[in-house]
């Protein structure tokens, strides 16, 4: 990969903006070269599409994790999650290091729905040779995707889902990021129309930003899931320092007893090393327990 390809995926991983005008303004190449790198990146599958990252709270989502065990003889269990559960539901699935061996986060509307889905993932639990497993409910979310998630959030309509959907898949087909003209033709609507209702959002804190949709960082960078233990009242100096640091993608709060659940990024395991050191000199840490991930499944 060329250095500026790099550069501009650097970029275009958080944005608060999705306009090209604003990328090439921050490179220091002319807005010719950007695009033609952009479009062979699109070309070639290395920039698979364009996303607005979305608060979830706003879609009124709870998020469940799927830790469970199984080995390489029960390929039918990942196929099984993948073919009847799609990215709306099981956002992430990957292949990790230690007691389990799976991770999937699910995002469901409510408990009710989460808890229609569990006769048949216990079926499917039952049907692996160590028929083992935990879940555990994220109670708040504070970054996600790399974007920091507000406290407050304002519930959509069906109308917004409808339109927030069509913008969405925009995304996937564009060669450049989606103009609002672009949005506001898939949608029937004027311009100025389409980007009030963004702005609004943006305010409202439905969209938290605008990113890629990439698997340049899984093949090319260290991902772990760290959960962080510390005494009640202690987690709050670790959770401002992680949503600082460009490492960590993901901070889930949860109801386990190591409640704070982690996602993070690094270029060497020596970095990851460090980021955990740094953990413990930020609060009264306890303990941690890390999960190498080995392989990303969607």
């Amino acid at each position: 990969m060329y250095e500026q390809d790099l550069e501009i995926l650097n970029l275009l991983r958080n944005r608060s903006s999705l306009s090209l005008r604003g990328i090439t303004e921050s490179l220091e190449f002319t807005p010719k070269q950007v695009k033609k790198r952009i479009k062979i990146m699109k070309e070639t599958g290395i920039i698979q599409s364009w996303q607005i990252a979305l608060n979830p709270h706003s879609f009124q989502q709870r998020i469940f994790f799927l830790l469970l065990k199984t080995n390489p003889n029960e390929p039918r269990i990942v196929s099984e999650l993948l073919t009847n559960y799609d990215r709306n539901t099981l956002s992430t699935l990957e292949g990790i290091t230690g007691e389990y061996s799976l991770i999937g986060r699910f995002y469901y509307p409510n408990t009710n729905s989460f808890l229609s889905s569990l006769e048949y993932l216990y079926g499917l639990i039952g049907e692996t040779g160590f028929q083992k497993y935990q879940f555990i409910e994220v109670i708040k979310l504070h970054k996600e995707r790399g974007f920091l998630v507000p406290e407050t959030f304002h519930p959509l309509k069906r109308s917004e889902l409808l339109r927030l959907k069509t913008i969405q898949n925009l995304g996937k087909t564009s060669l450049f990021p989606p103009s609002t003209r672009k949005m506001a033709n898939s949608l029937n609507k004027s311009q100025p129309t389409i980007s009030r209702q963004m702005n609004k959002w943006k305010k409202e804190g439905v969209i938290l930003g605008f990113t890629i949709h990439t698997d340049y960082w899984d093949k090319n960078f260290i991902h772990a899931y760290v959960e962080v233990k510390a005494p009640l009242g202690h987690y709050d100096p670790v959770i401002v320092h992680c949503l600082t640091d460009d490492r960590v993608v993901d901070i889930y709060r949860t109801n386990q007893e190591y409640s704070l659940l982690l996602k993070t990024r690094h270029e060497k395991i020596s970095d990851l090393n460090q980021f955990i050191q740094s953990l413990y000199q930020t609060s009264k840490v306890q303990d941690t327990l890390t999960r190498i991930v080995m392989d990303t499944l969607t």
